[in-house]
């Protein structure tokens, strides 16, 4: 848990200064801090990855490579994931490996097994869905994930909503909110 912890404090962290109070979270705009943002085609199986930039004249050390054929929930996720790749594990050097090192998405990564990648996928939901703001929005609405007697289709339509409002999928939320009840809210 302290891995998770720690993800959570760091996003806590760069919502306070970036003091964001409502959704969605402009993502671009926070990132654009820290690094350049590029959108090109990748991949299909490459979301995003961080790019080492040469240091000589450079505003930013690092950039942050986006695959731009993803929908753009994707995108704004991939983006605060990669975002905490930077600000969690603090590379300090190139990863070589013909030009670059990329770590593609396989079983382990997407099931979230790699300790950096838990940390970078917390990162990313605690950035993109601030407790705070979820929790609130959800008492509004009259949210209750824990009543047996909600109906899915009822569910399912205050989540699309809200997944619309914070501009994440609908997957990516529904994640937050049952880590969130997992953790005890």
């Amino acid at each position: 848990m302290a891995a998770l912890s720690r993800a959570t404090k760091m996003a806590k962290q760069v919502i306070n200064d970036a003091r964001v109070k409502v959704a969605p979270v402009q993502i671009d705009q926070i990132a654009e801090k820290y690094a350049h943002i590029v959108r090109k085609q990748l991949p299909p199986e490459v979301s995003g990855m961080l790019v080492p930039l040469p240091p000589e004249g450079a505003k930013f050390r690092w950039a942050i490579v986006v695959n731009q054929e993803n929908v753009e929930v994707r995108q704004r996720f991939t983006i605060a994931h990669e975002l905490g790749h930077l600000l969690l594990h603090r590379y300090t050097t190139p990863h070589a490996d013909a030009g670059y090192k990329v770590r593609f998405r396989d079983q382990d990564s997407s099931a979230g097994s790699i300790k950096e990648e838990i940390e970078a996928n917390q990162f990313a939901a605690e950035l993109l869905m601030p407790e705070d703001l979820i929790l609130s929005r959800l008492e509004t609405i009259g949210f209750d994930y824990t009543s047996p007697d909600v109906e899915t289709a009822t569910m399912v339509r205050k989540l699309s909503s809200i997944a619309k409002e914070y501009e994440v999928s609908t997957q990516a939320l529904s994640i937050r909110i049952a880590n969130l009840a997992h953790s005890g809210i």
